[in-house]
């Protein structure tokens, strides 16, 4: 899907790199989303662009549900900030660094994982996975993914709701995480300020990514893109700047920014 060349929002923070950040989700953003969340891989081109960008913008941020050092796994970049769990987690110098709030729940989560292993053993594609701070219930491989996400749904708020954490939906997903630990929102506050930003471009493909882009908007300057698909959910797509169809689009977008064109 192409993007107008004359997108005002696009101009506007393109004109600002030297002043301006890149805030990018991971899955269904800058890559597809696959039956097996193991076996995404960034999109052709993803990690050279950034690379090439964090020479010329102020800060690039790559924002995953992912725990931080899956994500390093995936994205390659030198000079890009990655960021685990909604901003939870953050490589610095080759280490993890979590955030103290958010720290003080990873026994909660344990113990959520724990029943969370045993209410669900009888929910034929519910799959549990345990992200040290956070747990993700995917349903994408069930048969019927709705009645998968239906049946297990009470079971995730109940073990939720015992510890103290709380539940974010997703695309044929259910993440249990640490109340205290914010999210993307928060995470793009915390980048701004650190790095002095007044004009960003975000770019998400779900219900997790509204919270950056109403963050985005606190900014002088800011470009909200939806990476779009059948799942996507229409209230992202209602409040982007743009649309594009695709990972492989946003990182085309990517690559017209690097030209500066």
């Amino acid at each position: 899907m192409p993007v107008p060349p004359t997108a005002p929002a696009l101009r506007a923070v393109a004109a600002r790199a030297a002043e301006a950040g890149l805030f990018l989700d991971f899955d269904g953003t800058l890559s597809e989303i696959v039956l097996d969340p193991g076996e995404a891989r960034a999109a052709r081109g993803a990690s050279s662009v950034l690379a090439r960008l964090a020479r010329s913008w102020r800060s690039v941020v790559v924002v995953s549900g992912r725990s931080a050092a899956d994500l390093a796994r995936r994205v390659r970049a030198p000079g890009v900030r990655l960021l685990g769990l909604h901003g939870v987690e953050e490589i610095r110098d080759g280490e993890v660094r979590v955030l103290p709030r958010a720290e003080a729940a990873r026994a909660a989560v344990e113990r959520a994982a724990a029943r969370l292993e045993r209410d669900l053993a009888g929910v034929r594609g519910a799959h549990l996975e345990r992200k040290g701070l956070a747990l993700a219930v995917h349903f994408r491989r069930a048969r019927d993914p709705e009645e998968a996400e239906r049946i297990a749904g009470s079971a995730v708020v109940a073990a939720a709701a015992a510890e103290g954490l709380a539940v974010v939906s997703g695309r044929m997903i259910l993440e249990v995480r640490a109340r205290e630990g914010g999210d993307k929102g928060d995470a793009l506050r915390r980048i701004a300020r650190e790095e002095g930003l007044r004009a960003i471009l975000v770019a998400g493909d779900d219900v997790g990514d509204l919270p950056a882009f109403r963050a985005a908007g606190e900014l002088e300057a800011c470009c909200r893109v939806a990476v779009a698909s059948d799942e996507s959910p229409a209230e992202l797509t209602g409040e982007a700047d743009l649309v594009v169809g695709s990972p492989a689009d946003l990182v085309a977008l990517l690559r017209r920014l690097a030209r500066g064109t």
